[in-house]
């Protein structure tokens, strides 16, 4: 039987009138209003120094366009098992919930009761109920149903409010991810790095060593100076010192890559080789005008300007009157069993009005407080917005710069691999000394590490890009829109 119907007519009517007034009613306080965003067409200043394009999309797996499936297994490890993400759900789950909560409010509050007592009013008062003795029980059953109607549109505030954090926990949770496949990108790419570089470092070593042992025999023989072998021994030492110092960094990489990926460092993980990870074909670009839409970091400032907003109608709310309605029906009797007879039915209605008239200044406080935070998240909003520029601007100008530094470096090791393979010839044929071929050997390793590091650093560099850019999106294409990407020099 439906509760509700067994109040008198006259207290469901005024419910229903008041459930009426809130439901209709328009809420206090400025409604939301979208904040403004600078109106520019380029991320940079030279927009011609990089290449023009077609705007592009970003697929939701963006990390599959380096093109290594070990690669792809280790950021989907990370986004499955990083114990932060496991966080990030938690909190916005809990901000779920506390919408949900606070949406009750809109509701009745019903309650039901129950009291026995057993009491003795003495002599003087007897019969206290229906008897000749002092000495009786009492028992009381009531439902009780509250309501304050959402007249004013205070408790709207204070949800709209609720799920704008709601949805600012959801974007940080996004922001999370993206943040970790970056990470584990450009940790798996610097790992893979001091991998071929401590190779290649021990390849020197083994040739600094060589020269050093010909260096003896030649000043045994008093072909050098005693200065020319000290020097020779410090070239060996200088080298060797590189052994130790990239296997510190490799494994030090290792031990962030594993904890990424949610494992103890002790843990085995499937390594990318760098060969097997390449720079995308097509890097992504954007408009300056949809950047806002897309970074999380953008719109979750945005979400806070929107519950801050809606404080200051909470706060307008608390100044003006208040409704509220409480009903009560029940039985109450000296046995349980004659407790819901007809006569002893009890019931009540209350209603009441408040109206803060003094409070010693404290709603007015609230209300400019409410105000200047409110300001405070429309300025961290422009902020966001003018990092999330730099940001994109940042890294372009890297990737366009980090690029012909790549390639310039890539030149270098053609040409002294050249260097080598010539000089190696001459050796064979007895042109060119030991020495000789060791030193162009050891210049050929060096060159190829700087190559390989500086590809590592461009490849850093693209996942920025993807970062900055707000992760995975659509984007329908606009061949009126400038957009920018950066050109891709040839991989290693």
């Amino acid at each position: 039987m439906n509760t509700f119907l067994l109040f008198p007519a006259r207290l469901r009517l005024v419910w229903v009138a008041l459930l009426g007034a809130s439901v209709l009613s328009c809420a206090v306080g400025p409604d939301f209003q979208k904040p403004d965003v600078p109106q520019v067409s380029s991320f940079t200043r030279e927009p011609g120094t990089l290449e023009v394009g077609e705007l592009s999309s970003i697929d939701a797996d963006w990390w599959k366009a380096y093109g290594s499936p070990q690669l792809d297994v280790l950021v989907q490890l990370a986004l499955k098992n990083n114990p932060n993400i496991d966080v990030a759900i938690a909190n916005l789950k809990v901000a779920q919930q506390n919408v949900i909560a606070q949406q009750g409010f809109f509701f009745p509050q019903v309650g039901a009761g129950l009291t026995a007592s057993r009491q003795n009013v003495g002599s003087t008062l007897a019969p206290a109920i229906n008897g000749t003795t002092s000495v009786y029980g009492l028992q009381t059953a009531q439902l009780s149903v509250g309501f304050t109607p959402d007249i004013f549109g205070g408790n709207r505030r204070q949800v709209e409010s609720l799920k704008a954090i709601a949805n600012a926990q959801e974007l940080q949770l996004e922001a999370l991810r993206i943040t970790i496949a970056t990470t584990v990108i450009a940790t798996a790419v610097q790992e893979a790095v001091f991998r071929e570089q401590l190779q290649m470092a021990k390849e020197s070593v083994e040739a600094a060593k060589l020269q050093m042992v010909h260096a003896k025999r030649m000043a045994d023989l008093g072909y050098i100076s005693g200065i020319d072998l000290a020097n020779q021994e410090s070239a060996y030492a200088q080298a060797a010192s590189q052994v130790p110092a990239l296997k510190k960094l490799r494994e030090q990489t290792l031990d962030m890559l594993a904890v990424l990926c949610g494992q103890v460092p002790s843990q085995p993980l499937l390594l990318p080789n760098l060969d097997s990870i390449h720079i995308p074909a097509k890097l992504p670009n954007a408009l300056p005008s949809t950047l806002v839409g897309r970074r999380p970091d953008v719109k979750i400032a945005e979400e806070m300007v929107r519950a801050s907003n809606a404080q200051i109608g909470v706060a307008i709310s608390n100044m003006i009157p208040q409704f509220s309605i409480t009903g009560v029906l029940g039985g109450s009797a000296t046995a349980f069993s004659e407790m819901f007879n007809g006569a002893n039915n009890i019931w009540g209605i209350a209603g009441g009005v408040g109206q803060p008239i003094f409070a010693g200044g404290s709603l007015f406080a609230r209300k400019n407080a409410a105000e200047a935070a409110y300001d405070a998240s429309l300025a961290q909003y422009r902020a966001t917005v003018i990092a999330a520029f730099q940001n994109v601007a940042d890294t372009l100008y890297a990737i366009d710069n980090d690029g012909k530094l790549y390639q310039l470096a890539r030149d270098s090791e053609l040409a002294n691999q050249k260097v080598y393979d010539k000089t190696l010839q001459q050796f064979d044929q007895g042109y060119t000394s030991e020495p000789g071929l060791l030193a162009a050997k050891q210049q050929y390793l060096q060159s190829k590490m700087n190559a390989i590091q500086a590809y590592s650093v461009y490849l850093g560099d693209s996942a920025a890009l993807y970062q900055s850019l707000g992760g995975g999106w659509k984007e329908p294409v606009n061949t009126d829109a400038a957009s920018v990407s950066a050109p891709v020099p040839a991989a290693n």
